[in-house]
């Protein structure tokens, strides 16, 4: 995944955590929905890892390591396509992983709702 731009999130993350203060640089570098659904699923105990595009996070399995979902965040004031959805349904099942929406409103609140993929038989 995007090397780079995880470690943003977790130095953030770590300075949160701590006494020591915020560059500008990192300020302006990170996709704030992006940082508040990070540090949510790490307070809740997930490894989290940045994702393949500036809108999705990857939880991993603690214990083997392995890629177990993927987070698309949104903003609940974005407008998206159905057909976004679907492809980043299609990518996350391509990568054996689960897939749950992330919905953070303008508190910082954050809803998240699981999708999968069902065949309707005639």
């Amino acid at each position: 995944m995007s090397e780079s731009n995880e470690s943003v999130l977790a130095k953030i993350y770590e300075i949160l955590n701590s006494t020591k203060q915020i560059s500008d640089n990192l300020i302006y570098s990170v996709n704030w929905n992006k940082l508040d659904v990070y540090v949510d699923l790490r307070q809740r105990g997930r490894v989290v890892e940045d994702g393949i595009d500036d809108r999705t996070l990857i939880i991993k399995d603690k214990g083997s390591g392995k890629y177990k979902a993927m987070i698309m965040i949104i903003d609940e004031n974005e407008k998206i396509n159905f057909k976004q959805i679907l492809d980043k349904l299609y990518q996350s099942k391509s990568m054996d992983m689960e897939l749950y929406i992330s919905i953070v409103d303008k508190y910082g609140d954050i809803t998240y709702y699981s999708l999968s993929e069902i065949k309707m038989i005639k």
